[in-house]
């Protein structure tokens, strides 16, 4: 016969050299773990025939770091210790023993064949797998079909920081959040699709990410998960939002010199009509066209330079939130009241909501309060200023208009000009606190 192994993860709950005793004619080894942390390197690397956790592992239980044991390793009998049989969840096949009952329940559960993965020597596809989880450089998980974490990449977080446990649970991230990428996540799975190239911003500590999901399908092809990679672009977007704002100075400028050029045309014009020399009058009539005409034309480009030419899912949180923090918004504050993930060209919805929350400071205020939200056929930006001193409000989005002297007046028409390129509409109205509100309709959604 054979000799059989045991892995007991040691922290207290199990008495080693007594179990070894007790153990000593079965032809079982014992092979003892200190740090719980390298669990999954010794599990996948490693042969062994049965596992023994404590009920109690630092913060976690020893069922919520089953979870991730029984994914990966399903034919693993696991022996939990300390822990009364009814404790077990329903959806978890692990065995909850007294601590002197740990010896009797080894021998009983090694009685049956070897488990297939864990009892024999790994392939070279799973220890492949684990160097990934374990040195690159980005934040890699699976998750159960509960979006349960069963594994995540030491990048981060310890590999066994978050079994069992969902990112509801993740405490450390603010409640939105984790809201969002649980319900993301639950529909990756029921859905079976993937979300490919997400952009996330967690703003108490000011990090962008981008995030890809994608469905963990089983021998059979059916879906019993989620893998995931998150990566760390703050560098990139702090550079981006550099080149950004530069960009719309240049836009800016170039709209701002169209806007003057009008004016001396349309002065030009004027005096034409006073002039009597019907052939000079015709050869300057054309020249003044076609520098109307160049005009119009440096217009075009400066607002439809960023046409919706690469779409994606992209979160509205994230994007108002990146914006407002590169405005000078001092008292003010921004509020989500709803999460809502839409379909357009991050560069255009970037400038098109930097146009709208800058609009919002300078006409409601220092203390104002601007809320983002979804409706049903697209999203919301409303504040509790002032409102609209214009009739009818429609007019705000016309090239020039403005009611401050120092304002060109075109920023609002850029806006309107992005809208249109991703084939939105824009309404203005009264917002509940008497404020402006911009709704925006016809937005294509990922929900």
């Amino acid at each position: 016969m054979d000799r059989k192994s045991v892995l007991v993860v040691s922290d207290g709950g199990v008495d080693v050299p007594t179990l070894e005793s007790e153990l000593s004619g079965h032809r079982i080894d014992i092979d003892r773990l200190d740090d719980h942390t390298r669990l999954f390197d010794r599990l996948t690397r490693s042969v062994y025939h049965g596992l023994v956790l404590p009920a109690t592992i630092g913060d976690q239980t020893g069922f919520e770091i089953s979870y991730g044991v029984t994914e990966l390793f399903p034919e693993l009998p696991v022996i939990v210790v300390g822990a009364a049989g009814d404790e077990v969840p329903d959806d978890l096949d692990v065995l909850a023993v007294p601590v002197e009952g740990v010896a009797d329940a080894i021998t009983a559960a090694l009685g049956g064949p070897a488990p297939s993965v864990a009892g024999r020597e790994p392939s070279p596809m799973e220890t492949m797998l684990l160097s990934m989880f374990e040195q690159l450089p980005v934040h890699l998980y699976a998750k159960d079909a509960e979006a349960r974490h069963v594994l995540l990449s030491r990048n981060e977080l310890e590999p066994t920081d978050l079994l069992g446990r969902t990112d509801l649970d993740f405490t450390e991230l603010p409640e939105e959040h984790r809201k969002a990428a649980y319900r993301d996540e639950r529909e990756v799975i029921a859905r079976d699709e993937s979300r490919l190239e997400v952009e996330e911003y967690t703003d108490f500590i000011d990090s962008h990410t981008l995030t890809s999901k994608v469905p963990w399908h089983d021998a059979d092809g059916e879906v019993d998960g989620l893998v995931g990679l998150t990566q760390d672009i703050t560098e990139y977007k702090v550079q981006e939002h550099a080149s950004r704002r530069q960009h719309e100075r240049l836009v800016k400028v170039a709209l701002v010199a169209a806007h003057e050029f009008r004016n001396e045309l349309q002065v030009a014009h004027g005096r034409l009509q006073l002039m009597d020399d019907d052939e000079q009058v015709a050869v300057v009539e054309e020249s003044l066209s076609r520098i109307a005409s160049i005009v119009d034309t440096v217009v075009e480009l400066a607002s439809e330079g960023r046409n919706a030419q690469q779409r994606q899912p992209l979160w509205l949180s994230t994007l108002s939130r990146e914006v407002w923090d590169t405005l000078d918004s001092g008292r003010a504050s921004l509020r989500i009241d709803e999460d809502h993930r839409i379909v357009a060209d991050p560069e255009s919805v970037s400038l098109f909501l930097q146009i709208l929350l800058k609009n919002a400071l300078e006409h409601a205020g220092p203390t104002v309060t601007v809320t983002v939200g979804t409706t049903e056929e697209g999203f919301f930006l409303e504040d509790d200023g002032p409102g609209f001193a214009v009739d009818p409000p429609d007019r705000v989005l016309d090239a020039g208009f403005t009611t401050v002297d120092e304002n060109t007046g075109f920023g609002l028409y850029v806006a309107s000009s992005i809208a249109q390129d991703h084939g939105w509409t824009i309404s203005l109205s009264e917002s509940a606190d008497g404020g402006a509100r911009f709704e925006i309709r016809n937005v294509e959604s990922t929900e």
